[in-house]
């Protein structure tokens, strides 16, 4: 990967700090795929890759668009996705059976927390001065808060259309874990503001 950023420094004319930011997506982007990868063959070889794509769908879209915790260490943060699939694929629709007309109120519930707490990480890191700026980064926080409202509407509609159905029960709970460690994230991050004050 070197040989290629080095490649495209000279060719583009890059700076050290633009190369940086190359080498942090990249990769990024390759933890994500090999991550994917690994959750497809396992979760194929158990059977259940169609659960994991109705859990994939909802978790990238709200995720890309509200944050949610985030670990420094591939391996840490690869377990805990393990978690989160196995959790909403295997855990929580077997123990947690629920009335059909009690996934409505859960899903207006976290509609509101993804609304009103994210996008978390956005907000954590960035101290914006100018004015047109901030007015810029407002646009596209709202829009964001937006589309998370929308993917969670889009799961409640899917699931008046297609009552019981086994797979959009994974989305429901995809759902519900996203918007629970949303308030965890808000938690731990004003348990940490009040240490610093301290």
């Amino acid at each position: 990967m070197q040989y290629i950023l080095n490649r495209l420094q000279q060719e583009y004319g890059f700076s050290d700090y633009q190369v940086k930011l190359l080498r942090f997506s990249f990769t990024g982007i390759l933890y994500d795929v090999s991550k994917t990868l690994i959750f497809i063959v396992y979760f194929t070889y158990i059977g259940k890759f169609p659960e994991l794509i109705f859990a994939l769908i909802p978790l990238i879209l709200l995720r890309t668009r509200s944050g949610g915790i985030h670990f420094r260490k591939y391996w840490t943060c690869f377990f805990f996705s393990f978690l989160y699939l196995c959790l909403v694929i295997h855990v929580l629709p077997v123990v947690i059976p629920l009335h059909p007309l009690a996934v409505y109120p859960v899903l207006a519930v976290c509609a509101v927390a993804d609304y009103l707490l994210g996008p978390n990480s956005l907000k954590e890191k960035v101290v914006v001065q100018d004015a047109a700026l901030k007015d810029d980064l407002k646009n596209r926080l709202r829009k964001a808060k937006i589309e998370c409202f929308q993917v969670v509407l889009i799961v409640a509609v899917l699931m008046f259309l297609f009552p019981g159905n086994r797979y959009l029960i994974v989305s429901f709970w995809t759902v519900v874990v996203h918007a629970v460690q949303l308030i965890i994230t808000k938690i731990m991050r004003e348990v940490r503001y009040h240490e610093e004050m301290a």
